[in-house]
């Protein structure tokens, strides 16, 4: 009887060693997982705040000098220092320069910085001109099947990437990742390769580029743990062509109301005024107003009241900082071929000739205007090149028909749109100065 009850109390002791183990075990599973989450969250948080930080970098180039460029990006940190490293090596793969965009040094849920490449045509060293609304990304990236996503080779490439490259591994070539002080510039021992790309190098407009993370094998086990979030040509050019927009409708403005008396805010000259009147448009057949060279004479013309924006005026000139100007060198607008994207239209009220727009002929109409749709001045950017429009040639560039879409073509009348129904192609982007 004795013998019995101390067997029971064994079972009963084993059976709670079981349960405790059991639990143990389960606890330690949900630790896992929530390490994990915890993980993934900060890395994804990490990787969108660099995005941002880079597309605000490319909105706010072009204002501090006047040699940058909207749009362009800082070369990757090469020595691990926080800080871009110019020129920018060919097809070079380092780490975010999170120093020279001026945010907190980033790191993924494994504590490991972020690393970055950028595309040739918008790095800003060098810089090879012009970077607009027509300049495409050049980065290839597959997803974690293999199949190409993006293709830097046909013109629907990538800007930039950023990578979480996460913990070490041993990569498919057989080299043991060791992040040691001796390895800690070597890209072989941070990011991964499968399906035959290899996250350590690229060629611009090839296919030879990036692959998404992450990749498991036929066993389950990580055989590429590299996270990749993208930098596209939408996600730049928007802001970009605002940017541009703004900074044009803000010369116009320091043409009609002197720059010191230029309200930004609210469109409109404060205190005394400067010419007070807007600038004819060019003929947009003008082939002078063409090109990122030194432009002209791209003259104003009194027989039309849109176009392109000219660089000689029937009356006055712009002011020796103008953007405007036809001068290329430190003049970002001119030398990234501005000109060409931009069509400018006024209103007859306003023209050279006019004073404070007390001409006949009334104003112009934007609709679904965000302010005022009766307006003294209407701006648009083209955009990227839509289906059916050609400007490979200068005879193409002539026509406004291979630049806008919709009720911005319309010859004859002076009404304008800020947007149209989803189902047609339009990617015209407009700004007004307000009557």
């Amino acid at each position: 009887m004795k013998l019995f009850k101390q067997k029971g109390a064994a079972l009963i002791i084993f059976a709670l060693i079981l349960g405790l183990a059991a639990t143990a075990f389960f606890i330690s599973q949900l630790d896992g997982a929530r390490i994990r989450i915890e993980r993934d969250k900060k890395t994804s948080l990490a990787l969108a705040e660099a995005k941002a930080a880079l597309i605000g970098f490319a909105t706010r180039s072009g204002v501090a000098t006047g040699a940058a460029r909207p749009g362009e990006l800082p070369c990757p940190d090469s020595n691990n220092n926080g800080t871009a490293n110019a020129p920018c090596v060919a097809n070079v793969i380092g780490r975010l320069p999170w120093s020279t965009l001026g945010i907190d040094d980033l790191r993924d849920g494994y504590g490991e910085r972020l690393w970055y490449a950028v595309s040739s045509n918008y790095e800003n060293s060098t810089r090879a001109t012009p970077l607009n609304s027509e300049t495409l990304g050049t980065i290839t990236l597959r997803n974690t099947s293999g199949l190409i996503i993006n293709n830097g080779s046909i013109g629907s490439g990538l800007v930039a990437v950023i990578f979480s490259v996460g913990p070490p591994i041993r990569r498919q070539d057989a080299v043991n990742q060791l992040r040691s002080a001796a390895n800690q510039n070597n890209p072989t021992h941070y990011l991964d390769v499968a399906l035959g790309e290899d996250n350590r190098n690229f060629i611009n407009s090839n296919v030879n580029g990036f692959i998404q993370g992450p990749i498991l094998d036929a066993n389950g086990g990580i055989v590429l743990n590299d996270k990749i979030i993208t930098i596209s040509y939408n996600d730049i050019i928007e802001p970009v062509e605002k940017r541009v927009i703004a900074a044009v409708s803000n010369a116009l403005l320091d043409f009609y109301c002197a720059p010191d008396s230029a309200n930004y805010v609210n469109k409109s000259c404060d205190g005394a005024t400067g010419n007070q009147f807007y600038p004819n448009p060019a003929l947009f057949s003008d082939t002078t107003c063409l090109g990122f060279a030194n432009a002209g004479p791209c003259n104003s013309n009194l027989l039309s009241n849109r176009g392109r924006l000219p660089v000689t005026l029937i009356s006055g000139s712009w002011n020796t900082t103008s953007i405007l100007r036809g001068f290329s060198t430190t003049n970002w607008f001119q030398r990234n071929g501005w000109r060409e994207q931009i069509h400018y239209a006024v209103a007859p009220a306003c023209i050279e000739g006019t004073l404070n727009c007390d001409g006949a002929g009334g104003f112009l109409t934007l609709n679904f205007a965000m302010t005022n749709p009766v307006n003294r001045v209407i701006i648009t950017t083209a955009g990227r090149v839509q289906l059916a429009q050609i400007r490979a040639l200068n005879t193409d560039k002539q026509n406004e028909i291979n630049y806008l879409e919709d009720e911005n073509i319309a010859p004859l009348d002076d009404v304008f749109t800020r947007t149209v129904a989803a189902a047609v192609t339009f990617n015209d982007r407009s700004v007004n100065i307000p009557q």
